[in-house]
This record gives C-alpha cells, sequence and structure tokens, in this order.
C-alpha cells in the first residue's frame, strides 16, 4: 500500500490530469492547424479552448510539490504540441513566403533590399508561391541576421517546411534556455514557454522566425550573469538577436551600465558588419523599414489613446519613443539585470507601438514565464484576438478593428499589469516565489516595472 505523502497520490508520479489538459490544448491547436483557420470561426472558439487548458496546466504545475517532478512530461508534451501543427501549411499569415522569397533571390544573386518583390527586374525569378507574398511592392524590412538565415535555408530549398525547421530549432533553444535561466528550480517557467499556445501557433503552425532573435538574446542574459565569461560575448549574443529583429537594443543602456563599454560595441558593430554583404542596394537599404515606421498600424494598445492627442500627426509615435527611452535610462541608472531591462523596454516599445501582431509577444514571452508575470502571460492569449478580422480583411481589403475589440484585448491584461505592479507582483522572479512559499531563502528577483 502507498503512502499518504507518495507521488502516486500527490499526483507528482503519474500526472493524469496535466495529460489531460494538454489533449485539449493539443486538440483546439491541432483543429485550427487542420480543420479550418476561419476567423473569427472556429479559430478563436479554439483558441480560447486552448488558452483555458494551458492556464489549467500552469496552475496544476505551479504547486510546489509538482514543481520538479514533471519536467519530462513537459518537453515530451511540448515537442508534441509542435509536431503536430508543423506539418500544416501556414494560413494566418503570410510572412513566411516572404522570408522563403528573399532567400530565393539571394540564392539567385540579388540583393533582397535593392527591390520589392513585384519589380518587373525580378519577374523571371517569380515562383509558384510568389502571390502569396505580402507587401509585395515595399522592399524587405528584416535586418540581416535575418537575411543570412534565409539565404542559408533557400539553399537547401525554397519550402516552408524547410524555414519552419530552422525556427523550431531555434523555439527549442529558447525552451532550454528559459528551463536554464530558471536554475532547474521549477518545470513552471518551462512548461509556461513550451506549452503557450501563441508559441505553437506562430512558430510551429505560421512559421514566424522571431525564435532565431530571441534565442541569442537569452543567451545574452545568461552569459550576462557569469563573472568569469567576457563581456563582449554577452554584447555579441544581443546584437545577433537584434540583427534578426531590432528590439534587444532597447536595452542597450542597461548592458552598458552592466557590463561595459566593450559588450555595447560588441552589440552595435555585429549587426553593422552583418550588413556590409547588402550595402549595394544604397539608399534603398532601409526603404522597407521606413514604410513600415511611416506606414503601418494594426492592434495597436496605448498608442491608440496617445493619437487622439491633438498636435502632430507623428505626435503619438514621438511619445511613445521617449517613454521606451526613459525607461532604458532609468534600467541603466538603477542597474537592472539585463532581463529585466529587456522585459520593460521591448515589452514597453510594443505596448506603445502603432503595429502589434499577435507573434510581437514572442520577444518577451520568455521573460513573462521566467517572472511568471500574469499581465504578460494573459497578454499572450487576448493578442490573438486581433486575428478576428482576417476573413473581412480578405473579403474586402479593409481589417475591421472595432473599439470594443481593441479594449478586450489589451484592456485585462494592461489591467493587470498595472495592477501586479502596483501590489508589488509586477515582475517577481519565481525563485523568490518558490522560496518563500518553501520557507527557503531565494535570491532577489525582479520587481514590477
Amino acid at each position: 500500500m502507498k503512502s499518504a505523502g507518495s507521488p502516486a497520490d500527490t499526483g507528482a508520479g503519474r500526472p493524469g490530469w496535466l495529460w489531460l489538459l494538454v489533449a485539449v490544448e493539443a486538440a483546439a491547436l491541432w483543429g485550427m492547424a487542420w480543420g479550418g483557420s476561419g476567423t473569427p470561426w472556429p479559430a478563436i472558439p479554439l483558441w480560447v479552448a486552448a488558452f483555458a487548458a494551458y492556464l489549467g496546466a500552469a496552475g496544476y504545475a505551479a504547486r510546489p510539490h509538482r514543481a520538479a517532478s514533471i519536467r519530462r512530461h513537459v518537453w515530451t508534451a511540448g515537442i508534441a504540441l509542435r509536431a503536430g501543427a508543423f506539418p500544416a501549411a501556414p494560413a494566418l499569415s503570410e510572412d513566411i513566403y516572404r522570408y522563403m522569397w528573399d532567400g530565393w533571390v539571394q540564392s539567385n544573386g540579388v540583393n533582397p533590399y535593392a527591390h520589392p518583390p513585384s519589380a518587373s527586374a525580378l519577374e523571371e525569378l517569380r515562383t509558384a508561391w510568389w502571390p502569396l507574398i505580402n507587401h509585395a511592392d515595399v522592399p524587405t524590412i528584416y535586418p540581416p541576421g535575418a537575411q543570412i538565415a534565409f539565404a542559408l535555408l533557400a539553399s537547401a530549398g525554397p519550402a516552408w517546411w524547410i524555414f519552419k525547421l530552422g525556427w523550431l530549432a531555434a523555439d527549442l533553444l529558447v525552451a532550454r534556455l528559459v528551463d536554464r535561466l530558471s536554475s532547474g528550480r521549477s518545470a513552471l517557467p518551462l512548461l509556461l514557454y513550451l506549452w503557450s499556445p501563441l508559441v505553437v501557433v506562430e512558430v510551429a503552425w505560421s512559421g514566424h522566425l522571431d525564435p532565431l532573435g530571441v534565442a541569442p538574446m537569452l543567451g545574452a542574459v545568461v552569459l550576462a550573469g557569469s563573472a568569469t565569461v567576457p563581456a563582449w560575448r554577452s554584447g555579441a549574443l544581443l546584437g545577433l538577436g537584434a540583427a534578426v529583429k531590432f528590439a534587444p537594443l532597447a536595452a542597450l543602456p542597461a548592458l552598458f551600465r552592466q557590463r561595459g563599454p566593450g559588450a555595447l560595441a560588441a552589440a552595435v558593430l555585429l549587426p553593422l558588419l552583418l550588413y556590409a554583404p547588402y550595402v549595394g542596394a544604397g539608399p534603398a537599404l532601409f526603404d522597407g523599414l521606413r514604410t513600415y515606421a511611416d506606414l503601418w498600424a494594426f492592434n495597436g494598445g496605448l498608442y491608440r489613446v496617445l493619437e487622439r492627442l491633438p498636435g502632430h500627426p507623428d505626435l503619438a509615435k514621438w511619445i511613445g519613443a521617449s517613454i521606451v527611452g526613459a525607461i532604458a535610462l532609468r534600467a541603466a541608472h538603477r542597474r537592472w539585470p539585463l532581463e529585466r531591462a529587456l522585459l520593460w523596454t521591448i515589452g514597453a516599445a510594443l505596448l506603445l507601438s502603432p503595429t502589434l501582431h499577435p507573434w510581437y509577444l514572442l520577444w518577451v514571452l520568455p521573460f513573462a514565464c521566467l517572472s511568471a508575470s500574469r499581465g504578460w502571460l494573459l497578454y499572450s492569449g487576448t493578442v490573438f484576438l486581433a486575428y478576428t478580422g482576417r476573413d473581412a480583411y480578405i473579403a474586402t481589403g479593409a481589417w475591421p478593428e472595432p473599439v470594443w475589440l481593441t479594449w478586450l484585448i489589451h484592456g485585462p491584461p494592461l489591467a493587470l499589469l498595472a495592477w501586479d505592479g502596483w501590489r508589488g507582483r509586477g515582475s517577481q522572479g519565481l525563485a523568490r516565489r518558490e522560496a518563500v512559499a518553501g520557507g527557503e531563502e531565494g535570491r532577489e528577483g525582479q520587481d514590477g516595472g
């Protein structure tokens, strides 16, 4: 007979409820990928079911006696979630076809910054999937680190499954780094990342490249915590992440204050050096980025409030950039740990940006998982509702964004972030929470931003 305190009785040894919850999440997410991706129906109800199961699994895993015993189950189920969504062709976004195009033209000796895909000079390179490229009249916006990855993957064949394999490898590396940064004390941060419906949908199904930049950014955080590693290495990894998307550059002041000028120089110089093979595009090198910054707007949160202020049309962008800059300087002045600086500088930029696509949250999600930030985790669920108008956009060319939907997407997570910040729970470290729960002394974590 088993004792009352045995793992079987507590649920730690055989987490049947955990597997039931992941089965519900898998059925919902795979149903989206394979059974029709219409928005709002059936994608939104299926998403709600998947996210509810995810929250239930997180609640199950958060209990102290289950913290360490479920790690193997978390990895197995996380990989299974991805495996079920991976073979489905992307349907909610066409970004992967732009990645493929940029890699394809490079394999044919063409600079991707020099011409938009619609240019007549590239007509002979058009493929069967060319009509799926979005914003074909705009040159690429992706930095050189991403372009190099596109070229390497395209050399194996311009197929979406090859590109998704590359992003999935980076995604699993992100999960490994999340587990390492949590110091192995709990499987909860790992579960929060590996089982995140947002990651499964946006990476395993839609094939967004963001883990390719998130992985080196997290590597920079790992190295920044080691006094024996040369400072320039953490800077180089942060710069490598910024060479995929520019988001990590927001933490440069904190990097300089924490790791010194060598780290800062490496973070800045690496992206610049990677641009060298593409400078032949001349002034067109940043045409795509200028178009993105000037014209694109989608699912803005706090930006929607700022843009109602009277004055210059760009006033909201100036105010938003000033707030992000102020947070970056405060992070440096107060010597915030690099992970906290990245969470709140990138997070503030997302909240104040005129464009917040669901996959942009992947840049703060690992830090939200590590800090158990309820507001950011909730955001990873509500942000998917931005897809609600996709069917209407396909039919009419206009993406409806009613006010009620904007409030539903942004209101609850912003309110929870504000509440937790006011109560001092804004981004406490998991180690500190576990120490309080277990009566042990833990390291000091992050506090509210």
